[in-house]
């Protein structure tokens, strides 16, 4: 039964259907205490999915995530007839763009319940023009929320130090993250790594080889490029090094017309394009890179830490605060090539430490990032704001 007498709307607003990932669970939870929930998104079968499995209502708005005036206003008018609609009492959104449109409409209809999620700052890898006009729109969004929940420590700090955020506004739910981790799900269980072990079959990649994993867009400023030049030094090496890529082409963000073609046809390349389900690609793996050059916290590395694979990023905001360096992975200086393949080095020659860092990843993981504990420091807060 809900502790409330009427049941308060929370609407909640994203960029993309890919979101869907980053809710899991969370929708269903807060139904379960009390709240109407609804969702703005683009169109997309992820974003589908998860309203229909957990039963929230889904709006759905073409956002474009390309500077479109006339698109945008149809848009705003769009965000403008759903708020009408739906006369919610908190509002969470995400991403400068449609974070910004969803965050004005709420301003001008007077609804004073605004939270934005700040999932990162896009502006970090942008130059020029592009740079100082998606900055004014990550500022103007964040000025325009009550409230801003930040997804990592270190991302509130360079959010801070840019003057893009108040320092009072930010909030951090528990330790961080945008969803926290399902810790059933990413688990070595046996259906798990039979599926794993199918799907290495299928792909005939050795089980003998050392494999080094990538899970997430395709993209420059994913550090893709940074990651095949490393790969292919590294292999001169250790001709039995293997690298698995899983995830979707960013044409937005294009990587180099050779890692491209490297990524299609290189020996020990295998490339799985985007995965529906990516926890069977996690037990293949005997370490995950994230090479990128911004993130607001890189899920994808307590998903591996939960799944007992050690990881390496960058040492950049977000990054920082999703790996302990030293006790489940390594952080590299951003973009430098050498460190990051000496590090990687590092691991293929030391099996033990390989196998001390895996080994803390999931107790680090399921201490800091248990999705339910996260879930219910959003609880607290929607609580918290509805309420004053």
């Amino acid at each position: 039964m809900s502790r409330f007498l009427h049941m308060p709307k929370l609407l909640y607003g994203v960029s993309s259907s890919f979101c869907a990932h980053f809710l899991h669970g969370q929708l269903e939870y807060m139904k379960s205490c009390g709240y109407d929930v609804s969702i703005i998104s683009p169109p997309g079968e992820e974003m589908e999915r998860l309203t229909d499995l957990e039963q929230a209502k889904l709006y759905e708005v073409d956002f474009s995530n390309s500077i479109t005036p006339f698109h945008d206003l149809l848009n705003l008018f769009e965000v403008f007839r759903i708020l009408l609609k739906e006369r919610p009492q908190i509002v969470n959104a995400g991403h400068p763009k449609s974070g910004l449109l969803i965050m004005l409409a709420c301003w001008f209809l007077g609804i004073g319940k605004r939270i934005f999620t700040l999932h990162g700052l896009v502006s970090d890898t942008q130059r020029g023009w592009k740079k100082i006009l998606i900055r004014f729109a990550e500022k103007m969004t964040c000025s325009l929320a009550e409230r801003v929940i930040v997804v990592s420590p270190s991302l509130l700090d360079h959010a801070v130090a840019c003057g893009i955020l108040n320092s009072n506004k930010g909030r951090i739910i528990e330790y961080g993250s945008c969803n926290g981790i399902n810790l059933k799900r990413f688990s070595r269980t046996e259906k798990v790594i039979a599926e794993s072990e199918k799907l290495r079959a299928i792909k005939m990649i050795p089980s003998a080889s050392f494999t080094i994993g990538f899970i997430g867009r395709i993209s420059a400023d994913k550090g893709m490029d940074l990651l095949i030049n490393v790969f292919h030094r590294l292999r001169r090496r250790h001709p039995n090094l293997c690298l698995v890529i899983a995830g979707s082409m960013d044409h937005r963000d294009p990587i180099s017309v050779s890692s491209k073609e490297q990524i299609h046809s290189a020996p020990n390349i295998y490339y799985l394009g985007k995965m529906e389900d990516i926890v069977p690609v996690y037990p293949m793996m005997d370490l995950l890179v994230l090479p990128s050059y911004r993130e607001g916290f890189g899920n994808v590395l307590i998903e591996a830490a939960a799944m007992g694979v050690p990881v390496i990023a960058p040492d950049i905001p977000g990054c920082r605060d999703a790996l302990q360096a030293g006790k489940n992975g390594s952080l590299f200086r951003k973009g430098d090539e050498a460190d990051l393949e000496k590090w990687i080095e590092t691991y293929i020659q030391d099996p033990e430490l390989l196998h001390i860092h895996g080994a803390n990843g999931r107790d680090i993981v399921e201490f800091r990032f248990n999705q339910e504990r996260l879930w219910k420091g959003l609880e607290r807060e929607y609580d918290d704001i509805r309420l004053l």
